[in-house]
């Protein structure tokens, strides 16, 4: 009888064992059922991956990048998107810039001096701009503007304005042409800015900037004496300032999921502004390429414990019938154009996303390990959902990426991004 019973509990205990045993084996299977090759040369995409992002792109409202920083390759990638949607009626760009970079971005993109006037704003009103004084970021610009189809070629930057761009809003806003008082209380934090600076380009520190060392009651002043005496232009401009300053010290201070928060709540208000007033001009929604870091492109709520940007598309696209479309692409390892300081040209660092103890992208290594072996390679993340249950056990981390993102590109050799000067 015990020697039944005992047979009985190892059969019983075999039979649940069974599922997990065989789920180990399901999730490398499904993923080479969902592995594509992609080649870029020559500015065009080809490979068995092409006709699965074109299929994807066909129907998109929205198409949405999360990227890595400062690589080369990656603006290529996003340079081809537009090649593909710019026939689709896409002719607006979203990035991680603040509006008033955005504005003069747009400026630029599509005149012949635009890179020599990107240069001449840099020595004026430096640390204003990121990621598009990179060369291929700026020819990015210029070549979705020649794709654009259907419309004025639009750029929207959603962001804050970046750290050093105190200078920049200052002198914006003396030339509103405020009241006297107002005017000389810019004026007189303009001094202080430049004097701030340059003590930051001694450091190198970030730290040392204007955004970071003035104080509260200055730019509350200011702001006061704007509503009084200024105009909207130069109320908005300081509210930008005073949000931005808000952001950059809560980060600086520790308070990282504040700091994100407050960010993320800025680039939808920035977003939908500017969505609703071409929905208005145009008489119909525009169709949006939105290209930012990776951590902002997540449906759902992504690692910095955040309903971002992504989501936001995401849930206005599913409230108007439409779609939206999002790609992950990282640089697998290899070279990538980082920031050295105030004052410091960018600097090239090395890195390895499945073997740097700091990687963020650990959890990707089954997709490391499954690469195609020439060219780049895509995942169809679409493809693990269905039946996703029986794929467990999953890292949570793969299980965002694959609910967060749809398609995913791994560049295996990744070069790092030159910076204008």
């Amino acid at each position: 009888m015990f020697q039944r019973l005992t047979s009985s509990v190892i059969c019983i205990t075999l039979l649940a064992l069974a599922p997990a045993l065989a789920q180990e084996s399901k999730f490398p299977e499904r993923l080479l059922q969902n592995r594509y090759q992609l080649d870029f040369q020559g500015g065009q995409l080809s490979g068995s991956g092409l006709p699965v992002l074109q299929n994807a792109l066909a129907n998109a409202q929205f198409v949405l990048i999360g990227e890595d920083h400062g690589i080369s390759q990656i603006p290529e990638f996003a340079g081809a998107v537009c090649d593909l949607i710019g026939p689709q009626g896409f002719h607006t760009m979203a990035i991680e810039t603040g509006p008033l970079a955005a504005s003069e971005l747009q400026q630029w993109v599509t005149h012949d001096s635009g890179r020599v006037d990107l240069v001449n704003f840099e020595k004026r009103f430096p640390e204003s701009i990121a990621f598009y004084n990179f060369q291929e970021e700026y020819d990015l610009l210029s070549h979705c503007a020649r794709s654009a189809q259907g419309g004025k070629f639009q750029l929207w930057g959603i962001d804050q304005e970046l750290m050093g761009s105190s200078g920049l809003i200052l002198t914006r806003i003396l030339e509103a042409h405020p009241g006297k008082q107002a005017a000389a209380a810019t004026q007189r934090l303009l001094q202080k800015n430049d004097e701030a600076h340059a003590a930051a380009v001694k450091s190198g520190s970030p730290g040392d900037i204007f955004m970071m060392t003035v104080s509260d009651d200055e730019l509350n002043n200011l702001r006061d004496l704007l509503r009084k005496d200024g105009n909207p232009t130069s109320v908005a401009l300081i509210d930008a300032l005073i949000k931005s300053r808000d952001i950059y010290q809560k980060n600086m201070n520790g308070s990282d999921y504040e700091s994100n928060r407050e960010r993320a709540l800025l680039m939808k208000s920035n977003f939908l502004d500017d969505y609703k007033q071409a929905t208005q001009a145009a008489g119909a929604p525009p169709k949006v390429l939105l290209k930012t870091g990776a951590w902002h492109m997540y449906k759902g709520i992504n690692p910095l414990r955040n309903n971002d940007m992504g989501n936001f598309v995401t849930e206005l696209a599913d409230g108007q019938g439409t779609t939206s479309l999002h790609v992950m692409i990282l640089g697998v390892k290899g070279s990538q154009l980082r920031f050295a300081g105030i004052g410091r040209p960018y600097q090239p660092g090395d890195f390895d996303l499945a073997e740097d103890k700091d990687s963020d992208f650990l959890f990707l290594k089954p997709m490391f390990d499954n690469l195609e072996t020439g060219g780049w390679t895509m995942f169809d993340l679409r493809g693990l959902r269905k039946n996703f249950r029986s794929l467990e056990p999953i890292d949570k981390e793969m299980e965002r990426l694959i609910f967060g993102y749809d398609l995913l590109v791994l560049i295996p050799n990744a070069t790092p991004s030159k910076q204008i000067q």
